[in-house]
């Protein structure tokens, strides 16, 4: 049995994109949200790992970022949790940069048209000015 040609072409596995998010970014977002006060809950049953703040709920975080965290030590075991252990920010702990702001951006580039009439205005006012001087 053959596969129809338009089902060939929308292959999951062909339309893999790289993430978009780094690992970089999420350990600094991951950094960001415990400074704020949130916890991090790793599963001990299960590969999950999940911010936590009463009156705010749960929000999902990357896994591998989570152990990531415990490995290098940003992130102390604070307590256990029924989803599993949760953790919070280290006190030696080096928080995310703050963000940059982005540089001015650089003035509009004049297409060649606008310029050679700039050109030709700056020259017509010379010729002006060298008239009235006669």
């Amino acid at each position: 049995m053959e596969i129809p040609e338009r089902d060939q072409e929308q292959s999951p596995q062909e339309k893999r994109n790289a993430p978009t998010v780094t690992k970089e970014k999420w350990r600094s977002h991951a950094l960001a949200k415990l400074e704020r006060g949130y916890v991090l809950i790793v599963g001990t049953q299960r590969r999950t790992a999940n911010f936590y703040q009463p009156g705010k709920g749960y929000e999902m975080c990357a896994y591998n970022v989570a152990t990531q965290l415990i490995k290098e030590g940003s992130v102390v075991k604070a307590y256990d949790h029924h989803l599993g252990t949760a953790y919070g920010l280290a006190a030696g702990a080096k928080p995310p940069p703050p963000p940059k702001t982005p540089a001015p951006k650089p003035p509009k580039p004049q297409d060649e048209m606008e310029a050679l009439l700039d050109e030709l205005i700056e020259d017509e006012g010379d010729d002006e000015a060298s008239d009235d001087e006669l």
